[in-house]
């Protein structure tokens, strides 16, 4: 009788439904215990930040910068003037001529015109020249001496300009002087204070020898039918 109900427990413990309640009631209580830990894993990383909410928090408050050079200060001296140096003159006085009054009033710049006339037209017809036997030896050109460039009281050069005329609008000087640089001339303006009142007055130049200040006259009094001066250029 004993025996008999021993191996009707063992066949029902060996019986496959008990098996799988068996080993899913091992699986269920791992899992649970996994869990536990992971909840106290937690617990610990996250329960101090929450409680100390003044926690200690370090700075590091050390200078990067480095310290300042040891800079000397140097005096400088005041600049003195240059004993017998005369100073330099204002602006308004710079490259300024004397003022000597034109006979003839100034130049319209809407009336005249520069356009030179062509060359041919300029350039007398020449006689055709006979022809010279191969033998002949041609004759020796004639060298000019150069004009020497002539030295003031300072030592500078000399300098020569055509005053082309004074107008009392300076618009008026500005379209002579840009009609003067179209047609090749070295033009500028000055403008000075007379008794007459300001003026702006159109010069040609400067030229160091007088001779090409002579040639430039007699081209503009030609081009604009009036009688320039030829006046000392003071640097």
């Amino acid at each position: 009788m004993a025996s008999r109900d021993s191996d009707s427990y063992s066949s029902h413990a060996r019986s496959p439904k008990n098996r799988r309640s068996a080993r899913g009631l091992n699986d269920g209580v791992k899992q649970r215990i996994v869990g536990a830990l992971v909840l106290v894993a937690l617990a610990v990383i996250f329960l101090p930040t929450l409680f100390d909410r003044e926690g200690a928090r370090y700075i590091d408050v050390t200078s990067q910068i480095p310290p300042a050079p040891d800079i000397k200060p140097i005096a400088i001296a005041e600049p003195q003037p240059v004993e017998d140096v005369e100073p330099a003159p204002p602006v308004a006085e710079v490259f300024q001529p004397d003022i000597v009054e034109q006979k003839g009033p100034a130049p319209d710049p809407e009336a005249v015109s520069l356009e030179q006339p062509a060359e041919a037209e300029k350039t007398p017809k020449v006689a055709e020249a006979k022809p010279t036997p191969e033998s002949a030896e041609p004759e020796p050109q004639v060298q000019l001496p150069a004009e020497e460039t002539q030295l003031d009281d300072k030592g500078l050069p000399e300098g020569w300009v055509i005053q082309v005329g004074a107008y009392k609008e300076s618009a008026s000087a500005d379209r002579m002087r840009s009609k003067l640089l179209d047609a090749g001339f070295r033009a500028y303006t000055r403008a000075v204070d007379t008794p007459k009142g300001r003026l702006v007055r159109v010069f040609v130049g400067p030229k160091l020898s007088r001779v090409d200040a002579q040639s430039d006259k007699r081209k503009l009094d030609e081009l604009l039918k009036t009688e320039t001066l030829i006046l000392r250029y003071r640097a």
